[in-house]
C-alpha cells in the first residue's frame, strides 16, 4: 500500500485562507449544499444559506433547522 503525506497544516492554512475569502462557502453553495452558522447581528440565532441564495434565521428542532426570521440579502456583494 502506498501512502502519500498529507502535511496538515498547509491544508488547513488553504482552509482557513478560502474560509475568510468566501470562496468556500461560495464553492459550497455551487454544489448544492446549505450553509449553517453563526451571524454574529443575530446572535440567539442559526443562520441558513440555502443554494439558492436564501438567508433565513431559526433554531434546529427535533432533528429539524425551522426558520423563524427570512433575510434579505444584496444579491451583487461577492464578498460572501
Amino acid at each position: 500500500m502506498i501512502m502519500n503525506k498529507l502535511d496538515v497544516m498547509a491544508l488547513s492554512r488553504m482552509i482557513e485562507l478560502d474560509s475568510q475569502s468566501g470562496k468556500l462557502s461560495k464553492d459550497l453553495l455551487e454544489k448544492g449544499n446549505t450553509l449553517y452558522g453563526k451571524n454574529p447581528d443575530y446572535p440567539k440565532y442559526l443562520e441558513r444559506i440555502t443554494p439558492d441564495g436564501k438567508r433565513s434565521l431559526g433554531h434546529w428542532h427535533d432533528g429539524k433547522f425551522e426558520a423563524e426570521i427570512s433575510l434579505l440579502f444584496d444579491s451583487n456583494n461577492t464578498t460572501e
